[in-house]
């Protein structure tokens, strides 16, 4: 996964972790989100579905991107999942900044560049 990416999804953990007053919520790498994304749970049991919904679509995402042998191999199987994986990732967004304008939290910022 690409540094922006994970900058990106940082994003919208960094804005549920200020909505609910977690503090230093900022100087959480995407490698150590699990701490944090366990405090927002504390909080808001749907936020932290929403989130790590997300998440989870970006990375699964991610490593089908990066299955070179299917890309070679079966490369219609690999573009047939890959579309899949970004259609997950865009519906998990969507999930999201509806729960984002649900609660009155800013997406301002808020982006995830999926190509």
């Amino acid at each position: 996964m690409t540094e922006e990416t994970k900058k990106q999804v940082m994003q919208y953990v960094y804005k549920l972790a200020d909505h609910y007053e977690i503090p230093n919520s900022g100087l959480v790498s995407f490698k150590k989100r699990n701490l944090l994304l366990e405090l927002i749970n504390t909080k808001n049991t749907t936020a932290f579905k929403f989130i790590n919904e997300l998440i989870d679509a970006v990375v699964q995402l991610d490593r089908i991107e990066n299955d070179k042998e299917k890309q070679t191999k079966k490369p219609e199987h690999w573009a047939a999942e890959t579309l899949k994986a970004k259609t997950l990732v865009t519906k998990a967004n969507e999930k999201l900044i509806n729960f984002f304008k649900s609660e009155a939290i800013s997406t301002e910022g808020l982006s995830l560049d999926i190509k």
